[in-house]
């Protein structure tokens, strides 16, 4: 009855429940399985432990999902005091959560230092002046900037200090009373680029080896995320991204007796959900076919007016016979730009009461609600 096959293996299980079953629309239908697997497809791939993966809260914060990376042994990364507060829900312990946020603010680290929270990221002065007043001797490790080539989307202008400021900062940190511990870096979201991770790599080399010069021993390497996983063949690009890597990995473990540490988002998560969605109405408007579906973009998919695809499934067999037309897929709102796609070759059989599946649906949807942990403002009637 069904074609899954644009669908991994533990996913396609919980959608055919999902299909045979009567669920309630919209939802999202998420594998525990498919995460664990992307997950131990990650360690394997860059021979490290669940003890060095830093999953980022943003990526995902339901709750469920949180509980189980905890169980499955992962630590985790935060940008604000809402994404502490979620960890804190499922008793994270403290020294498992590293601040990474480069810009924080001020109250947010109080709070974090105070929950007992040691190690933060800084890319700049003000940063370190926050940290010395706000976290007083804790652990700190500098974002570098590193280039962004083969980016989705690119985040090398707003974060990263330049390597020539790394013996400079890292300096200061001491002086302030922090202890500069590592290094970091972020290659930018769905980078396909194994070149790209080499170069980071170098650059993250001359810092250390410069530090190093300097007298600064550094205990940890961060190499962030922006592994690549929408729409892509994630398990593919980790492999040729590990192959090209691991000779620089090693140099790090072994000649500057430093761990490895990793912040991957997407490729834990984006491939091991899709939402799950009723169509409402089939109507023509004079050349145009469209399906109305009962969400819409602005409930976890306004990336798509960033530039963003999700694919849209029409998971029923139909015989080869009929008639495709062009449709466009809305949502149910009063505004023009929810639309989920255009002119997408569908059956002309399309009916209410059938179901689309939108996918990926595992990373950046859940949390796009409150995105980072950062709520909506309050408002003020005078």
């Amino acid at each position: 009855m069904y074609n899954l096959s644009a669908f991994p293996t533990e996913l396609k299980k919980n959608i055919v429940t999902a299909l045979k079953a009567t669920v309630a629309t919209p939802v999202i239908i998420c594998s525990k399985e498919q995460i664990a697997y992307n997950l131990h497809y990650f360690l394997k791939c860059f021979s490290i432990r669940e003890r060095q993966v830093y999953f980022p809260v943003k990526v995902n914060h339901d709750i469920a999902v949180l509980s189980f990376l905890k169980k499955l042994g992962v630590c985790f990364e935060i940008s604000s005091a809402g994404e502490l507060e979620m960890l804190k829900n499922i008793q994270t312990d403290p020294d498992k959560i590293i601040f990474s946020n480069p810009v924080k603010i001020q109250k947010h680290i109080r709070l974090a230092h105070d929950y007992g929270i040691k190690t933060f990221a800084f890319d700049s002065e003000s940063e370190l002046l926050k940290l010395s007043q706000h976290a007083p001797a804790s652990d700190v490790y500098l974002r570098i900037a590193v280039p962004n080539k083969g980016a989705e989307w690119k985040l090398e202008h707003k974060f990263g200090a330049r390597s020539q400021e790394a013996c400079r900062l890292m300096k200061m940190a001491t002086d302030c009373g922090l202890r500069p511990v590592g290094i970091a870096f972020h290659v930018g979201w769905n980078n396909t680029l194994p070149e790209t991770f080499e170069a980071a790599m170098n650059i993250a080399a001359q810092v250390t080896t410069a530090l190093e010069e300097k007298g600064i021993k550094l205990n940890f390497l961060n190499i962030g995320g922006g592994f690549p996983a929408h729409g892509v063949d994630q398990y593919a690009l980790l492999n040729n991204i590990s192959k090209k890597i691991k000779p620089q990995l090693a140099i790090f473990r072994i000649k500057h007796g430093m761990t490895i540490m990793a912040e991957p988002g997407s490729v834990i998560m984006a491939n091991t959900a899709v939402m799950l969605s009723a169509v409402t109405a089939v109507i023509k408007r004079g050349k145009k076919h469209w399906i109305f579906i009962d969400s819409s973009i602005f409930q976890g998919f306004q990336w798509i007016m960033g530039g963003l695809k999700y694919q849209l499934v029409y998971p029923y067999k139909t015989n080869e016979t009929v008639k495709l037309l062009p449709y466009n897929i809305t949502g149910p709102t009063c505004d023009s730009h929810d639309i989920f796609a255009e002119n997408l070759m569908l059956p002309e059989t399309v009916k209410a009461g059938d179901f689309f599946l939108v996918y990926p649906a595992g990373a950046y949807i859940n949390s796009a609600r409150e995105y980072n942990g950062f709520g909506y403002a309050g408002t003020v009637v005078c």
